[in-house]
């Protein structure tokens, strides 16, 4: 974010409302409030980062000890 962004603020990503970006605590959000709904989303897994699927069980190397141990 260039400096005369900052100074503007910016776009909360929960409500999408103005919020101050100098001084503010939960930034990029514009409240606690915003701040805990965003948490929720990703608890709740409704973000997701993208990567390979995770096999739901484990295979035989999940057994093995590592050799960097």
């Amino acid at each position: 974010m260039t400096p005369s962004t900052r100074d503007q603020g910016a776009r909360c990503p929960t409500c999408g409302k103005a919020s101050v970006w100098e001084g503010n605590p939960v930034r990029p959000f514009c409240s606690v409030t915003c701040k805990l709904v965003d948490l929720g989303e990703w608890l709740d897994e409704a973000y997701r980062v993208p990567g390979p699927p995770i096999p739901s069980e484990p295979t035989a190397d999940a057994d093995q000890p590592r050799g960097d141990a």
